[in-house]
């Protein structure tokens, strides 16, 4: 008997978002699909993650629920979710939507984390729990727990992400005007509290340049403001401001050409990271250990006080760059 037999063979991974959760989540379906080659993946998701798991080999049917759908199009995603009949469905998610979800598919088991580690009651909706773990741990390998309870034995965490021809296109075409491999300097966070000051970013990315990086502005439409004057105020063969110009593919091409990435605790990072780029990670109230990015090379920085409503406010440029020197090394 091996591995694979006792994995059944149609398997659902509820995992909506986001981008870095979705990214970790993707070790849990690699895992899987090398204990049983033959195994149907599913893969339920929201609009902003479905480029990360949409023509990926590790997964056969993505089921996309789109925000803003209503009633009508909750009822048609769960009617396509139940048509496939899927024998398991792994919550990754564990929170009270994704448990739902997972109920509504009409599989006979459905599997989600331990009392500890689930949030909102999510594990009362669950006929089947992992073993309890360590809150603390990576959530990569916490997706991998999801993996080892199915019977998979093979729990390397490899990660890997679709490649789009046209955004590989585009990000080589990029990286040979620059000239050479640049760093990414991302702005913004979606939480507020993993947020940096955007003039210390700003003053970051000019003293990069000053001695003699090319850098790529990446981040969302909400950061372009401040992104703009940062590029006026330097060198502008140095700096791309790319911000809230990338499609999610784009984005994936382009971190695959970095020599290395800076920014918050956010999702980006964990695309750098899945792309074995050395990441130098912003970190305040969250924990780093739990969040952030896995692999070897990287070099946190931490606010030196994680209370309060602006604990980034701590961390100086100066200290970032210490830190990227690091990495470099």
């Amino acid at each position: 008997m091996t591995a694979g037999d006792s994995i059944p063979a149609r398997v659902l991974i509820v995992r909506l978002g986001a981008l870095g959760d979705v990214t970790g989540a993707l070790a849990c379906a690699g895992a899987l699909r090398r204990a049983r080659p033959d195994l149907h993946v599913g893969w339920a998701v929201h609009d902003l993650a479905l480029p990360l798991v949409e023509g990926h080999p590790w997964v056969d049917r993505v089921h996309l629920w789109k925000r803003g759908g209503g009633i009508a199009g909750l009822l048609s995603f769960v009617g396509e979710l139940r048509a496939e009949r899927y024998d398991v469905v792994l919550d990754l998610q564990r929170i009270l939507k994704s448990a739902l979800v997972a109920r509504l598919c009409g599989a006979s088991r459905t599997v989600g984390y331990d009392r500890a580690r689930a949030k909102e009651l999510s594990w009362l909706l669950h006929s089947e729990h992992i073993a309890p773990g360590d809150r603390r741990a990576p959530m990569i390998l916490q997706a991998l727990e999801f993996a080892a309870h199915l019977g998979a034995t093979d729990l390397t965490p490899m990660r890997e992400l679709p490649r789009e021809p046209e955004a590989e296109a585009w990000a080589q075409a990029l990286v040979a005007e620059l000239g050479a491999a640049p760093i990414a300097v991302n702005v913004g966070a979606s939480k507020p509290p993993n947020r940096w000051v955007p003039e210390r970013f700003a003053q970051l990315a000019r003293t990069l340049a000053e001695h003699g990086h090319s850098i790529v502005l990446t981040g969302g439409p909400e950061d372009r403001d401040w992104a703009a004057a940062a590029c006026g105020a330097a060198d502008g063969a140095r700096i791309r401001d790319l911000v809230g110009r990338t499609s999610i593919p784009q984005l994936v091409s382009l971190y695959r050409r970095l020599s290395l990435y800076v920014g918050c605790d956010t999702g980006p990072m964990h695309v750098a990271a899945a792309c074995d780029v050395r990441c130098v990670a912003l970190f305040g109230p969250a924990d780093p250990q739990r969040t952030g990015p896995f692999g070897p090379g990287h070099v946190i920085v931490r606010a030196p006080e994680r209370g309060g409503s602006r604990p980034m406010n701590g961390i100086e440029v100066d200290a970032v760059l210490t830190a990227v020197r690091s990495a470099q090394s």
